[in-house]
């Protein structure tokens, strides 16, 4: 880290603290604008302290001042605990910066100070960044921009750039929601709808849908009208008020509801069999029975619904709703397959691969995977690059494994990010590319791919595409250990017992690690 821009931005924050007192840190808006005040020559980045703290770490800071400064409390425990929580968002040095700079000005006593580093690992806060984007949506959701907060929404809802968290997203599509966006009120209707990110509140969830409904989104007028004929716990069914919605938008109160789909469904509507298995199969709008759900998918497969034909093969695979039986699953795989169905086009070239329900024929395994990927499937991009990488059923060919994992890896396919990333690392089948290599790494930990998550902790020990710093190693480490990947957790524990560049030693956090994981302390 620069050591003279930390002096200066800790300066800056402390006059602010003076001045304001500490409870300021819980107000960000306020925060950054006073920052902006006494900091004039460091105004680029009051972007980054508007992010951070748009994730009230100021309030982390509150909370463990007492404790911090009367010795009961590691400060560079707290300061790691904050970094992470806008680590997703800022890159590593922004975020070693801010947390820093509050701590100093607070009076902590830091054990592990960054020494003043290369021009190359400097921080650079004018921007270049590949958490760029993600600041610059924070910085336009903070000042209102709807689009900005339904798209951070959305990155945080699929996991799009960030860590997947359901409880962010609902946050950023209330902000907009409340400014009257309407995407946003249908997203965060569903979310209420179907308890993701929020407890289950169909009150909630109706009360968004007609607000987005009056918009005119007619999904969320089919779904308001369907939350007062079905209703549910804490929201009793208003046959009144559903027909009201049904007069008011002309959309018949059966629409989009399991009476609805069952007229449409007995009178041999393949599609609707197929959307009425799936509401018995997922318990959604309906009480789950998978009984029910076999019967209803199984009419629409025999209509030639490929869908249908897939999700009744995956039942037989997985002994869902029916007796286990993988030759009665590959032959529904191979008749939604010649329907059409790449899914389970690539899932047919997995039984042929392991011999499940078939005879074992890799030949004909990869030959389906390439069917499959030169349709754009991204899993059977990944699976044929698998084939051509090691020889299965094909020739081995590791350039032309390279062009599929990166085709795969382009349509955030997570296997295919990790393996076209570490092909870049090792220069198999394509050149070194150590910096590309990382980046592709990162797509696919973000993504909770356990090994990406372990190659990227050895390419920031090592110093592989990126500066050392055993700090931010150790936290991939922790995440690929967590997931049950034995080596990230003996060489966790290694980072904390002898530290590194930006983490110092710690032998009790080393210790608790290597009694978590099961280790010998000793032998490591």
């Amino acid at each position: 880290m620069d050591n003279k821009l930390l002096s200066e931005t800790t300066d800056a924050v402390k006059k602010v603290i003076d001045h304001f007192g500490i409870d300021i840190l819980s107000d960000h808006k306020k925060f950054c604008s006073a920052f902006s005040d006494f900091a004039p020559r460091l105004s680029k980045e009051n972007k980054a302290f508007f992010v951070a703290l748009s994730e009230d770490i100021g309030s982390i800071f509150i909370r463990e001042n007492d404790a911090v400064l009367s010795g009961s409390r590691s400060a560079d425990e707290t300061i790691q605990r904050a970094a992470a929580e806008i680590s997703e968002y800022l890159n590593a040095e922004k975020a070693e910066l801010i947390t820093q700079s509050i701590a100093v000005s607070l009076g902590w006593q830091l054990r592990n100070n960054a020494p003043e580093t290369s021009s190359e690992s400097r921080v650079d806060m004018g921007g270049g960044s590949s958490n760029t984007l993600i600041e610059n949506l924070f910085r336009r959701a903070q000042n209102g921009d709807n689009d900005a907060c339904f798209n951070l929404g959305e990155r945080f809802f699929y996991g799009r750039g960030v860590k997947q968290d359901y409880a962010k997203a609902v946050k950023w599509y209330t902000l907009s929601s409340d400014r009257g966006d309407c995407s946003s009120q249908k997203k965060l209707a569903d979310c209420y709808y179907l308890g993701q990110g929020t407890d289950r509140n169909l009150a909630m969830a109706a009360k968004y849908y007609e607000l987005a409904a009056e918009q005119g989104d007619y999904d969320s007028q089919k779904a308001l009208i369907r939350c007062y004929t079905i209703g549910g716990t804490g929201f009793p069914t208003d046959r009144a008020k559903a027909r009201y919605f049904s007069d008011r938008y002309g959309i018949s109160a059966s629409a989009g509801t399991s009476d609805g789909l069952m007229k449409n469904a007995q009178n041999g509507d393949s599609e609707a069999q197929f959307k009425l298995g799936n509401m018995y199969l997922r318990g959604v709008g309906i009480e789950q029975d998978y009984e029910k759900a076999i019967y209803w998918l199984k009419l629409a497969a025999q209509q030639g619904h490929s869908a249908a034909q897939y999700n009744v093969a995956c039942c037989y695979l997985s002994g869902t709703g029916v007796p286990k039986d993988k030759i009665t699953a590959v032959m529904m795989l191979d008749e939604a397959a010649k329907n059409g169905d790449l899914d389970a086009l690539n899932n047919l070239a997995g039984c042929c691969m392991r011999g499940d329900g078939t005879a074992k024929d890799q030949s004909l395994a990869a030959n389906y995977y390439r069917q499959a990927a030169e349709q754009g499937h991204a899993k059977a991009q990944y699976n044929y690059g698998e084939c051509l990488f090691n020889g299965f059923g094909v020739s081995r060919d590791h350039a032309e494994a390279v062009n599929w994992y990166r085709q795969a890896a382009e349509q955030g396919d997570p296997d295919g990010q990790y393996s076209y990333g570490w092909c870049l690392l090792n220069g198999a089948g394509v050149a070194r590319d150590p910096v590309t290599a990382k980046e592709m790494l990162e797509l696919a930990a973000e993504q909770h791919h356990t090994a990406a998550a372990k190659e990227l902790g050895y390419c920031y020990t090592n110093g592989t595409g990126t500066f050392k710093n055993f700090a931010i190693a150790a936290k991939y480490f922790t995440k690929a250990a967590a997931d049950g990947d034995k080596e990230a957790a003996e060489v966790l524990v290694a980072c904390y017992k002898y530290g590194g560049d930006y983490l110092a030693a710690n032998e009790q956090k080393a210790y608790r690690y290597a009694e978590q994981y099961g280790l010998d302390y000793y032998d490591i």
